[in-house]
């Protein structure tokens, strides 16, 4: 398959290594020349866990800035487009790349966290195929050309607005197949909305927390105060979603606390941005669930002060 992967950060990169060393086509697409330039020359290094390093040659992906994009008659050509940035700049970038590309019908897969950037591409992107893809896959960048797999998930993708009575697609079984093959546990489903919303609180739970004490995700299991404090997020969230009649399946608590162990190295994103002095994406999570929670007439006192302590941490 023939897929363009804008944003190398940390998942842009785990994803384009291992498709490429798949035997995939990738095309991989920098915000800055800088990095571009430094993968062009070098290798994309994997490293897992168990310190055990996967080197992806350069000649076995292609890559170029984001300067370049609207100019390159080789995404027309393209399968898929995967778009692996952050919510932050999502308009402004799409209606820099991807508006130019015209109406056309592409594929575009969006890996962000939070709610309502769907929406958004849509009215700018009315004849594109837009799904949506939740991963728990662990990456943390560990410099331009390096990632760190922290932690093995799944990645479930689905079609922003499914037909319940059409067939999937030859090209979204083979999406799914290649990802699999590349070492991903990768799935489609038509059931897109209940596993976006499951998403949007377990990053509630987890992300803001481990950038407020800034630790791992597994420690925010080793004292009861901590722990406390999660169960406090997440009844909150659990009573907007009752409310809204927003559909979460199953076990999620359960769940939660999973992902904090089977992630327990990893640096989440959000702490990164705080360390690095970013916006974080706490508008899209706990901000998202604070607006839901007015909406639907519900207190969600925790979210929003949250919310307003990560801001803080913004100089």
């Amino acid at each position: 398959m023939n897929i363009h992967i804008i944003g190398a950060g940390s998942l842009g990169l785990l994803y384009a290594g291992k498709l490429a060393d798949s035997g995939c086509s990738v095309s991989l697409w920098c915000r800055s020349e800088e990095q571009a330039d430094k993968l062009r020359s070098t290798d994309i290094t994997i490293e897992d866990m168990d310190g055990q390093q996967m080197k992806i040659n350069s000649e076995g992906f292609s890559v170029s800035s984001w300067a370049s994009f609207t100019g390159s008659s080789a995404v027309a050509d393209a399968d898929y487009i995967f778009l692996m940035i952050k919510q932050q700049g999502i308009e402004k970038m799409a209606a820099e790349l991807l508006e130019p590309l015209g109406q056309d019908h592409h594929r575009l897969i969006c890996f962000q966290n939070g709610t309502g950037h769907l929406e958004r591409l849509h009215e700018l992107l009315p004849n594109w195929s837009l799904y949506a893809a939740i991963t728990t896959e662990g990456a943390r960048r560990t410099s331009d050309v390096s990632v760190l797999h922290a932690g093995h998930g799944t990645t479930t993708i689905g079609k922003m607005i499914p037909d319940e009575n059409s067939l999937q697609e030859d090209a979204e079984i083979e999406l799914v197949r290649q990802l699999n093959r590349a070492g991903f546990e990768a799935f489609l489903s038509k059931e897109m909305k209940g596993i976006i919303y499951r998403k949007l609180l377990m990053n509630a739970v987890i992300n803001p927390l481990t950038a407020l004490w800034r630790i791992t995700n597994g420690e925010l299991l080793l004292s009861p105060e901590r722990v406390d404090l999660m169960k406090q997020l997440y009844d909150e969230g659990l009573a907007v979603y009752e409310a809204g009649s927003i559909p979460y399946g199953s076990n999620l608590w359960d769940a939660i606390i999973q992902v904090c162990r089977s992630t327990s190295g990893n640096t989440s994103s959000m702490l990164k941005d705080v360390l690095e002095n970013r916006t974080t994406e706490v508008a899209w999570i706990n901000g998202s669930i604070a607006r839901m929670g007015h909406k639907f007439g519900v207190s969600v006192p925790t979210h929003e002060l949250i919310e307003q302590l990560i801001r803080g941490m913004k100089i």
